[in-house]
């Protein structure tokens, strides 16, 4: 039996479909069953092995899901230590400040992440030939830091900058 749920702030219903029905619709309109039956368990798996490594999972008629990256950093062993001792240590209140703190830096580090990708992506894009040659000198790591980091630089026309004018 599919549900139509729908979205808040006046948004479109959406038709959401159960297993069962996925399975009624089969036995109805499908001759090869077994066949049919094997794609759907098949898909089942591969949903969930790409949502245990944290990658982009499309499944039909609901659309595309992945875990936050927020919820992945926060699943990292590093931080579960953090947050086992900060529990430890720390009293409810200020637990609860360590745990507000702790994800706004993650949501901070993760948007740091991503326009440094950004960036690089671009200055690769637009330097192929020398992104090639530091990588084959110098590495990988250093060929995209050196361009990400020279990018934005622009030469100064003049050294000496009066500070009186700018006050």
């Amino acid at each position: 039996m599919a549900d139509t749920f729908k979205f808040p702030n006046g948004g479109y219903d959406v038709t959401i479909c159960r297993k069962q029905d996925i399975l009624d619709c089969i036995d109805k309109n499908i001759i090869d069953k077994d066949v049919a039956l094997a794609i759907v368990e098949h898909c089942e798996f591969q949903a969930a092995s790409f949502i245990r490594e944290g990658r982009w999972t499309g499944i039909p008629f609901i659309g595309n899901i992945r875990i936050p990256k927020t919820v992945q950093m926060l699943k990292s062993d590093e931080q579960q230590a953090l947050i086992q001792d900060a529990k430890e240590q720390l009293g409810k209140e200020q637990y609860i400040m360590f745990r507000k703190k702790l994800n706004k830096e993650n949501a901070k580090q993760i948007s740091q992440d991503r326009y440094y990708r950004y960036i690089t992506s671009i200055a690769v894009n637009n330097n192929r030939k020398l992104f090639r040659k530091l990588c084959d000198t110098k590495g990988e790591v250093y060929a995209r830091l050196f361009l990400y980091c020279s990018h934005e630089v622009v030469a100064v026309s003049n050294e000496y900058i009066n500070l009186e004018d700018y006050e």
